[in-house]
C-alpha cells in the first residue's frame, strides 16, 4: 500500500474518532443535563480538548427511543464544525451538517459501543499536508483526536463499533499536498447494494497527482457487515492515474488485518515508472504492460502472489514482497521469463523499443526525435532519484530471450541490490548462440543527482558468425571472440554517461574466417568483388582480428584495431565523439601480393554513429595493378598485449 492509501486510512480513522468522541462525550453528559445551551458549551469544550482546535455546535438535543428494557437515547449534534490548522488553505478540518445517532446505555457500562442507528448529514473531512510535510491531522497538531482515534480503533473487524444502521449523505473528502501535487475531492455516500441487497459504502475522488488526473472509487461493504463474522468482507477497489490503471477486486476475512485474503490486483499502464506518485514503488521504465495477480498480506509484509506479467511483448511470472518493518521499505522480488523480448528492456537506458507497435507515446516521440536528430544515444533523463526511496533486492531469470540479429543472446539472468541509493547489477549474465557468454557487474550511484555509473564487462567465446545470422555473410563466418568492456561516467541519461565515459573496449579474434565479398569491398578490391558478385561468396582464412577502443571524458580514439588476412591487412583509424555521437574514421587496406586493380584509396567513415556515411576517400582515377608489401601481423603478441592491458 502506497504513502497516500496510507495517509487516507489513517485520516478516515481520525475522523471516525472524532465522531465517536462526539458519541461518547454526548453519552457520558445524559446523568447531568437533557438539554441545555450550558451542556453545548461544555460538549464544544470538550470536544476542543480532544481535537485541539476550535470546535462549534450549533445545536445539541436528546430525546429517548422505546425499546423496552434496552435504555436507548437518540441524539443530534447539529452544525459540527472543527478549525484547521493556521496555515492550511480550507478554514475546517471536519464538517458536519447533522450527526443523529441512537444509542443504547446499558452496553456504555461493559465498555461496548451499540448503535442501532447512525446518520452523518453532509460530513466534510479536508486534509492537509504543508510545505514542512506537517499534517493538519497530526500528532502535534491534534493530540486528543489522535489518542481517542488510537484507542478505539479497532484491532480487528469484531471490535468494530456495532452499528445496525449507518447512512450517509452528501459525504466530502478533501485532501491537499502542495509539494506532492496533490488534490482530490469527492463524496463519500453509503447505499444499498444492486437489487436490494446488503447495503454498502462507497468513496468517489477525483483530482490530480504531479499534474496527471486521478481518480479512486471504492466500494465495500457495509459497518454493519465488519460484524457480520460468518462472512468475509467485500471490496472493489478502481484508481485511474494518468494513463495507469490499478483494479483490485475480492474479499477480505479481516480487512484490519487483511487476514483471508482472496483479493486480485490487476495494473496496466504504458510505463511502470509511472507508478511511483501513486504506490510509492520505484518502478523500471518499461513498453506498456499488464500485471495481474493476488494480494496477500502477513503483519508489517505486502505480499503480490502468482502474478502473471505482459510487458511490451514479454511475459514473466513470479512473487513481489514489500516489508514496511525496515525503513526505508524493502522490495523483493522473484521473476522468471519463458519468453523475454530484448528489445522490451532499451526503456531501462532511456531508449524506446524498435518496433512500431506497443510502445507507449512518449517512447515513440523519443523514437521520432532519434531519427530527426541522428543521434543514437537517448538524452531521456532517468528519475534515478526513484532509486533512494525504497531498497530492493531483485531477480530475473530469463529462459528465452528473442534478440535481434545482431545480437545472439539466448539467455539472460540478473540480480538487482539497491540499498540506500547505490543500484548494483552482479551478477549479470547473458548466455549467447554457440555457447559464448557476456557476463559482469553494473553499478550506478543515485546518492547524487548526477550518478556516477560503472560498466565491466566480459566477453568469452561468442561465436562471430552469430553476429551475421540472417546476412549472406553467415556460412563464410567462423571464429570465436573474447573481450572486455570497462566504462565509468556519470549522468541522468545515457547520452550523459557517454559523453562522460573513461575506460576502453578491447576485442579479440583469434582466428577462423570472413566473407571473401566482404572483405573486398572494405578494401575496395574492385576486380575480388566483381567475380565474387557474379560467382558467389568464398571464404577467406583470418589469421587473426582485433581492436581497441579508448574512451577519455566522451572521445573515442581506436587503437591497434586490424583484420589480418592471407591476402592483406586492414588497418582502422580516427576518432569518435560521445558527446556530439559522430565518428571519423578510414579503412586502409594493405596488400600482401599482387592486385591486379586497385583504387589505392581508403574507406571512409564520416557522420552519426546512428547512420553514418561510408564512401571512397582521396583515389587515383584509374585502377591500376599493385605489388603488396605488407606482412603478417605478429597475432599472439598483440592479442596478449591487447588483454593484459589495463
Amino acid at each position: 500500500m502506497g504513502p497516500i492509501a496510507r495517509r487516507i486510512a489513517r485520516i478516515l480513522a481520525w475522523a471516525a474518532g472524532i465522531l465517536l468522541c462526539l458519541v461518547v462525550a454526548a453519552a457520558g453528559a445524559l446523568y447531568l443535563f437533557l438539554t441545555s445551551d450550558y451542556l453545548r458549551g461544555q460538549l464544544e469544550g470538550r470536544a476542543g480538548d480532544y481535537t485541539g482546535r476550535k470546535t462549534r455546535i450549533a445545536a445539541f438535543s436528546i430525546g429517548w427511543v422505546p425499546a423496552g428494557w434496552n435504555v436507548t437515547a437518540n441524539v443530534q449534534i447539529d452544525g459540527v464544525e472543527i478549525a484547521n490548522a493556521q496555515w492550511a488553505k480550507t478554514p475546517h478540518m471536519l464538517k458536519v451538517g447533522q450527526v443523529d445517532f441512537d444509542l443504547r446505555l446499558w452496553p456504555l457500562l461493559k465498555g461496548d459501543l451499540v448503535l442501532p442507528r447512525l446518520v452523518l448529514r453532509k460530513p466534510e473531512v479536508q486534509v492537509e499536508v504543508g510545505d514542512k510535510e506537517q499534517l493538519n491531522w497530526s500528532i502535534g497538531e491534534a493530540p486528543g483526536t489522535v489518542g481517542v482515534a488510537k484507542a478505539i480503533e479497532p484491532d480487528s473487524r469484531y471490535g468494530t463499533p456495532l452499528i445496525g444502521q449507518l447512512e450517509i449523505t452528501e459525504g466530502k473528502l478533501g485532501y491537499r499536498d502542495s509539494k506532492r501535487k496533490l488534490e482530490l475531492d469527492g463524496t463519500v455516500t453509503t447505499a444499498t447494494g444492486k437489487a436490494g441487497g446488503q447495503p454498502q459504502a462507497e468513496l468517489a475522488l477525483k483530482g490530480t497527482l504531479e499534474g496527471q488526473p486521478l481518480a479512486v472509487r471504492f466500494v465495500g461493504g457495509s459497518i454493519l457487515m465488519l460484524r457480520d463474522t460468518e462472512r468475509p468482507y467485500p471490496l472493489d477497489i478502481d484508481v485511474t492515474f494518468g494513463a495507469t490503471k490499478l483494479k483490485a477486486k475480492g474479499t477480505v476475512q479481516d480487512p484490519f488485518k487483511w487476514t483471508g485474503a482472496d483479493v486480485d490486483l490487476t495494473l496496466s499502464g504504458p510505463n511502470l515508472s509511472d507508478i511511483y506518485p501513486l504506490l510509492g514503488i520505484p518502478g523500471p521504465p518499461t513498453p506498456p504492460y499488464v500485471i495481474t495477480g493476488k494480494l496477500d498480506r502477513e503483519p508489517g509484509l505486502w505480499k503480490f502472489v502468482r502474478s502473471k506479467w505482459r510487458v511490451g511483448e514479454s511475459d514473466l511470472t513470479g512473487e513481489v514482497t514489500i516489508d514496511e518493518r525496515k525503513k526505508p521499505e524493502f522490495l523483493t522480488a522473484r521473476l522468471v521469463s519463458q519468453k523475454l523480448v530484448f528489445e522490451d528492456l532499451a526503456p531501462l537506458i532511456g531508449a524506446p523499443p524498435a518496433r512500431k507497435t506497443n510502445v507507449s507515446p512518449k517512447q515513440a516521440a523519443t523514437q521520432q526525435q532519434l531519427e530527426a536528430t541522428g543521434d543514437l544515444f537517448p538524452n531521456v533523463p532517468l528519475h534515478i532519484e526513484k532509486l533512494r526511496a525504497m531498497n530492493m533486492d531483485v531477480t530475473l531469470d530469463a529462459k528465452r530471450v528473442i534478440a535481434p540479429p545482431w545480437l545472439p543472446v539466448q539467455a539472460l539472468s540478473f540480480h538487482v541490490v539497491i540499498v540506500n541509493g547505490v543500484a548494483t547489477i552482479r551478477p549479470l549474465t547473458m548466455a549467447v548462440l554457440g555457447g559464448g557468454s557476456i557476463q559482469g557487474e553494473l553499478v550506478m550511484d543515485a546518492r547524487t543527482d548526477t550518478p556516477p555509473v560503472r560498466a565491466d564487462l566480459r566477453f568469452g567465446e561468442i561465436e562471430l558468425k552469430n553476429f551475421f545470422r540472417e546476412s549472406r555473410y553467415f556460412d563464410a563466418t567462423q571464429g570465436k571472440i573474447q573481450g572486455r568492456l570497462v566504462l565509468a561516467g556519470a549522468g541522468r541519461s545515457l547520452a550523459q554517461v557517454m559523453s562522460t565515459a573513461d575506460g576502453h573496449l578491447a576485442l579479440v579474434l583469434g582466428g577462423g574466417s570472413v566473407s571473401s565479398l566482404m572483405v573486398s569491398l572494405a578494401g575496395l578490391q574492385i576486380f575480388d568483388a566483381l567475380i565474387l558478385y557474379v560467382a558467389g561468396d568464398n571464404r577467406i582464412p583470418i589469421r587473426c582480428a582485433m581492436g581497441r577502443l579508448n574512451f577519455k571524458h566522451g572521445a573515442v580514439a581506436f587503437e591497434r584495431t586490424l583484420l589480418d588476412t592471407q591476402k592483406s591487412v586492414l588497418y582502422v583509424q580516427g576518432q569518435a565523439s560521445l558527446t556530439a555521437q559522430v565518428v571519423k574514421a578510414e579503412v586502409n587496406a594493405y596488400r600482401k601480393g599482387f592486385d591486379l586493380l586497385d583504387l589505392h584509396g581508403a574507406v571512409r567513415i564520416d557522420g552519426k554513429l546512428r547512420n553514418p556515411q561510408i564512401g571512397l576517400g582521396r583515389v587515383f582515377p584509374l585502377p591500376t595493378p599493385v605489388i603488396g608489401t605488407a606482412k603478417d601481423v605478429p597475432c599472439a603478441d598483440l592479442t596478449r598485449q591487447l588483454l593484459a592491458a589495463p
